[in-house]
């Protein structure tokens, strides 16, 4: 295998990478991609520091093993710890936050929203380095959903459960838009933009950040740049790992419009056990 044509890598905590993965099909359709989603630990906002660590380590390990080209980390959470995991792969990696603060300060607002997981608003990593990013003098505001990203991994094609994402958006949102009438959100979990018509349904005009796109446009401009775009004119093909249920995640797979899955296949979770961690040796 040529480094040309070795696949790409996109990680996240559940199926939301998926909306990363949708948008490198989009714009690379040439190349082979290769997902892991954790769905045995979602949602990993909820998790400690020293968990999300670990977690993430098993994860870059696997991908590493498989020699992927670049690495992108579709979790906004995993984004937040990247300098204590990003030394077990080799490759060049891409990650959520920094696209989605790519993204929102190129544009031309004053007050920024902000959705993401319970960890990523604590760890006040948008506001940080959007406010060092930015040439405006940004107000930015941050919200932690406890139950989002969980709620719209299990919901996806279900009318009901599509109904308890709204409230739950409503509980989320309704401050940040309705009383301090943000000018644009940013969707700080990758699980969010496959809630997005909910999200325009409930705030119509209201411009969404995904920082998927943003990610995707990276990894094209590396690929060119370091002469690493797959030269085999063919589309190309996904494979799907999870520590979650195979069936949900072929599922999941096509109810997002993600094509050419050659097969969705299971791998043991990382255990948990107090302080006891089983990693990949």
């Amino acid at each position: 295998m040529s480094d040309r044509t070795r696949p790409i890598g996109v990680l996240d905590s559940g199926i939301g990478g998926f909306s990363v993965a949708r948008q490198v099909q989009r714009l690379l359709p040439e190349e082979d991609l290769l997902y892991f989603g954790d769905g045995a630990h979602i949602p990993y906002g909820n998790h400690d520091e020293e968990t999300i660590v670990a977690m993430a380590r098993y994860m870059f390990r696997f991908l590493e093993q498989r020699q992927v080209k670049a690495l992108l980390v579709a979790c906004n959470t995993i984004s937040c710890v990247l300098d204590r995991c990003g030394d077990a792969v080799s490759c060049p990696v891409f990650n959520a936050v920094q696209a989605g603060v790519d993204a929102a300060a190129g544009l031309e607002v004053d007050k920024v929203g902000v959705i993401s997981t319970v960890f990523t608003h604590n760890a006040r990593i948008y506001p940080k380095k959007l406010l060092a990013q930015s040439p405006r003098k940004l107000v930015v505001l941050s919200c932690g959903c406890s139950d989002l990203a969980r709620l719209v991994e299990h919901s996806l094609g279900d009318p009901d459960g599509m109904i308890q994402v709204e409230e739950n958006l409503r509980q989320e949102l309704d401050h940040m838009v309705l009383e301090e009438k943000v000018d644009c959100c940013v969707l700080g979990c990758t699980h969010y933009p496959l809630a997005a018509d909910r999200i325009h349904k409930l705030y119509p005009g209201l411009p969404l950040i995904d920082p998927a796109e943003e990610m995707a446009r990276s990894l094209r401009t590396y690929l060119e740049g370091a002469g690493l775009s797959n030269p085999e004119k063919r589309p190309g093909r996904l494979t799907i790992y999870t520590t979650g249920d195979v069936a949900e995640y072929a599922l999941r797979a096509r109810q997002v419009g993600l094509e050419r899955v050659d097969r969705v296949e299971f791998y043991p979770p990382m255990a948990l056990s107090g302080q006891r961690r089983e990693e990949l040796p």
